[in-house]
């Protein structure tokens, strides 16, 4: 560790995190320190410890061994509280100790994120038999080996950091990342190579660096943009009844979710679409996305599987719209992620749909009762039943007990569709065969389209009849399983 201070020093600094009332207590300090994890883009591990002083004392070594985490507490701090006194002299005493580091905020949560990725990417973490060749031409002979275990690579991000340039000017950070870039793998690799570019030019490094790395630094042919999922969760809180925590993440085609939005409060539905709308119009991952393409998925409990969200309404300039006519919205089953019993069913159905996704037969069960529960799910039990369709809505989430839809998740059918408010069974079967007669892969933009004509008077049954307004999509995909849920297998 580079940054260090001696006994008294660092004394003071747990002294004056412990005069801010909301830092002195282990439950309240947890939501600032989860709030600063989601800010530096990476966990902040240190062993925590029963009594609040020595847990503090942890607490600030972590903060010393990542740059600007210490000064990242500090904002945080000074958002929740900006008229604390404590909080002003945390600060002070911050700016007296510790150096400002090398790197700017965003630009460091944006590289830990790509670590983040990267690992991901690499459950084994095989990548790391690599390091200490990496290591060694990053830093040269003029510093010791690390003689401690690498279990991941912010922290060694973090030390490389504080180094000094070397004797070409050279950071050691910039030449660590650029060589990683040729060892990861695509999508990271450019992302981890134009950073470096970026970096480069922002410190006004003198060209030399980049006429060295010019193999590893130059502009690859972009990608095709990635579909992009705005995912929200809504976990029923275990302390109030009907409201819920939310949480939501940024997810580009198979990659790692980015978290927007972690649950430490819980809410009401009604205040789902206070949180859309700041999603869609202010959080700058979403609006700044490469591609156009977006789809909405609502990560949800059985209780909620009913409810419209697609219906929900959100303002731009004035104008309000509901969601579900400018994106495609489709609801996946938070119970489902949670029982990994049903998992193998549940991806090998899937991976049967992605290679059959034309004409795939659909199970459509018009009445409620018109299957014994048990014949349903042997029914749906075979491998090419992956689409069920239905003329009801669910009944038995509430209760816990086992309906029809239940039956369907739970034999790993990653496509249900039904209509909430019921539907005679001849015109809902004419309307299902209609939806679901071509790609079934391209389902949730084609149940948008329908949403759309419901508005302005196409289809059978124009009007509040229409069945745009009262269909719900559930499109699962078991390959991409958003965190913190285990992921099915490694993106490819």
């Amino acid at each position: 560790m580079i940054t260090s201070l001696n006994v008294d020093d660092q004394h003071r600094l747990v002294e004056a995190i412990l005069r801010i009332d909301a830092m002195s207590v282990r439950r309240e300090r947890a939501v600032h320190l989860s709030a600063l994890e989601r800010d530096l883009g990476h966990r902040l591990e240190y062993v925590q410890h029963d009594k609040e002083k020595l847990d503090v004392w942890a607490l600030v070594d972590a903060l010393l061994n990542y740059p600007g985490a210490a000064q990242a507490l500090v904002r945080i701090l000074q958002t929740f509280y900006p008229n604390s006194l404590s909080v002003r002299a945390l600060d002070e005493l911050v700016t007296e100790l510790l150096p400002e580091p090398w790197l700017d905020q965003a630009d460091r949560r944006e590289l830990h994120e790509l670590i983040t990725w990267l690992e991901r990417a690499d459950p084994g973490l095989t990548h790391l038999g690599r390091f200490p060749m990496l290591y060694r031409r990053a830093v040269g002979p003029a510093w010791p080996t690390l003689d401690r275990e690498i279990r991941s690579m912010h922290d060694v991000v973090a030390l490389l950091e504080e180094m000094p340039a070397g004797a070409e000017g050279t950071p050691p950070l910039l030449v660590f990342v650029s060589d990683l870039a040729e060892d990861a793998g695509h999508p990271t690799a450019p992302a981890l190579r134009d950073w470096v570019r970026r970096q480069a030019v922002a410190h006004g490094l003198d060209g030399m660096f980049l006429q060295r790395h010019r193999p590893s630094l130059e502009p690859r042919a972009e990608p095709e943009a990635s579909e992009n999922y705005l995912v929200i969760e809504c976990a029923p809180d275990a302390l109030e009844e009907a409201r819920y925590l939310v949480t939501a993440w940024l997810q580009v085609g198979r990659e790692p979710g980015s978290t927007l939005q972690c649950g430490d409060e819980a809410l009401p539905l009604s205040r789902i679409p206070e949180l859309l709308e700041r999603l869609l119009t202010s959080e700058r991952s979403v609006v700044g996305r490469r591609s156009p393409d977006l789809t909405i998925e609502f990560i949800l409990p059985r209780a909620l599987l009913d409810h419209p969200f697609e219906q929900e309404k959100i303002s731009i300039a004035g104008f309000e719209h509901r969601i579900g006519i400018r994106y495609p919205v489709v609801v996946r089953s938070l119970d489902r992620m949670r029982l990994a019993a049903v998992h193998p069913d549940w991806r090998h159905k899937w991976e049967w749909l992605s290679g059959n996704s034309v004409d795939a037969p659909v199970c459509l069960v018009t009445r409620r009762g018109e299957y014994d529960k048990e014949e349903l799910f042997s029914h749906l039990s075979e491998t090419s039943k992956t689409v069920l369709a239905l003329a009801f809505p669910p009944w038995g989430g509430a209760n816990g007990e086992t309906d029809e839809h239940w039956v369907g998740l739970l034999a790993g059918i990653p496509v249900v569709a039904w209509c909430r408010d019921g539907r005679d069974p001849a015109r809902f079967a004419r309307e299902a065969k209609g939806l679901l007669a071509e790609d079934v892969m391209k389902l949730p933009r084609r149940t948008m389209e329908l949403r759309r004509q419901a508005l302005s008077g196409g289809g059978e049954g124009a009007g509040t009849a229409h069945l745009g307004l009262h269909l719900t999509l559930v499109f699962d995909d078991a390959e991409r399983i958003p965190e913190p849920y285990v992921r099915l297998r490694s993106p490819a």
